[in-house]
């Protein structure tokens, strides 16, 4: 089997458990506590429903997913798998994702964090999440055993808290509260599904530390499918509960689930969620990020795609130390300069700007990927034969194709949502693709011949 120069140097330490406070970790993070008002807003009290319909491109996703995974638990997968479809492709969107990860995703969590810990007590909460993503850039730096260790802690506790929100707020759930269903009509109740895209698409990214995976061929097979029925049945939970306890139209005004649990949990339990619940799923999911995006950076410096700095190891953790530190610098920078008062009219609302900026980048990933499920198989014959999640050709393709006419549509809901944050995800796309090209001929002059084809 085809191996990076990496999966030479980083240990398998990740067991199933691991996997699973992993995908839980990166989903049930600050999306839950920051776009989840802003999604009632749209949807109303059919916000449970849109979380099934957001959730289906996801669970079919699962198919190609698993078929990769178990035939080729690899580091990075996510751009692995995306180069059996095209290096050129898998490349542009890989940097196309870390652009939108590293301005979107981290900083909305960390803010996240900090608006919540805010609640506990008074300070900045830009300077808390930068501060957040310091302790997590840390963590990281120390090892991926500890590293998986903590991420094991946090869910355990984050689970309690979320169990502890949902048993005391389901018996206050108001049928009066579900009337009208559809307060913003049909069409802008499907618009939220963009907007909550990323709750369980995050978690997919589990696919890139396979490399790392203990027995990651027979680990996945389970993990991937377990880990999105506990964050799907977890959310739907959670907004049956939102918008069933409360009134749908005060949930913007309210900008906090904090106020939410108000109504039915004691103030003991409330300081247990705002800890427990979110401060620890925003912590989670920047925890996972980090660990993910590093290994990306380092199988793409490997390739010349990127300097080799990204992917110098330290030798005392076996980490990669450099990618590491330059992520947490761009994503720390990000946070601090989209949330300033100099780029106020260029950003009206940060929050959005971070969640849709994720969510354009979750939904092109996957749906490359899913391209990738579709043809593969049909070219790779032996990737399809390793599989131990066997299912015909054709209906992994046919799956594959869905879940790309679902994202695409998804895709157009949403920047008719966000069209400012949009046309920075194309500049982004543009960025990469200039970037592509100029890297390529560096590297032709160089006599270094571009990365193709993984052979496996």
């Amino acid at each position: 089997m085809y191996k990076t120069g990496s999966e030479q140097i980083l240990k398998k330490r990740i067991n199933f458990f691991g996997l699973v406070a992993i995908f839980v970790g990166i989903n049930i993070g600050g999306a839950l506590f920051s776009l989840t008002t802003i999604a009632a807003d749209i949807t109303g009290p059919s916000l449970p429903i849109a979380m099934l319909i957001a959730s289906l491109p996801v669970v079919l996703a699962l198919v190609p997913y698993s078929m990769f995974t178990t035939a080729w638990p690899t580091t990075s997968a996510t751009y692995r798998y995306s180069q059996l479809l095209n290096p050129s492709i898998a490349f542009i969107h890989m940097f196309t994702l870390l652009l939108c990860i590293t301005v979107g995703a981290q900083p909305l969590f960390a803010y996240t964090f900090g608006k919540y810990f805010n609640e506990l007590v008074s300070f900045s909460p830009v300077w808390m999440g930068v501060i957040v993503l310091t302790v997590f850039y840390i963590v990281n730096l120390l090892g991926i055993k500890f590293t998986i260790e903590l991420q094991v802690f946090l869910f355990i506790v984050l689970m309690s808290a979320l169990i502890a929100y949902t048993g005391t707020g389901i018996p206050h759930i108001k049928m009066v509260n579900f009337s009208p269903i559809f307060p913003h009509g049909f069409g802008r109740f499907i618009a939220a599904t963009g907007i909550l895209f990323t709750f369980c698409a995050g978690g997919l990214f589990v696919i890139d530390v396979g490399g790392e995976v203990i027995e990651g061929s027979k680990r996945y097979k389970k993990a991937l499918l377990i880990s999105t029925l506990i964050v799907v049945a977890i959310y739907v939970l959670i907004h049956l509960v939102t918008v069933g306890s409360v009134s749908w139209n005060t949930l913007k005004t309210q900008g906090t689930l904090i106020v939410v649990a108000q109504n039915f949990m004691s103030p003991g339990l409330i300081k247990f969620f705002i800890i427990g619940g979110a401060l620890i799923a925003c912590a989670t999911t920047i925890n996972a990020i980090f660990i993910i995006i590093s290994r990306g950076l380092l199988v793409v410096s490997e390739e010349g795609l990127l300097p080799a700095l990204f992917g110098k190891i330290n030798s005392r953790f076996g980490t990669p130390h450099w990618g590491l530190t330059i992520n947490y610098v761009v994503c720390s920078a990000a946070l601090l300069i989209l949330t300033s008062p100099l780029t106020s009219r260029l950003v009206e609302d940060p929050i959005m700007l971070f969640g849709a900026m994720t969510n354009f980048g979750l939904i092109l990933s996957i749906t490359i990927v899913c391209l990738a499920g579709a043809r593969v198989p049909f070219k790779n014959d032996r990737i399809y034969q390793k599989s131990q999640y066997k299912i015909s050709k054709q209906t992994v393709a046919l799956v594959s194709w869905i879940v790309v006419g679902l994202n695409s549509f998804i895709f157009i809901l949403l920047f008719l949502l966000a069209k400012k944050p949009a046309f920075v995800f194309f500049a982004f796309i543009f960025i990469s693709v200039m970037y592509y090209a100029v890297r390529v001929r560096i590297l032709k002059k160089r006599g270094v011949v571009p990365p193709g084809v993984p052979v496996i």
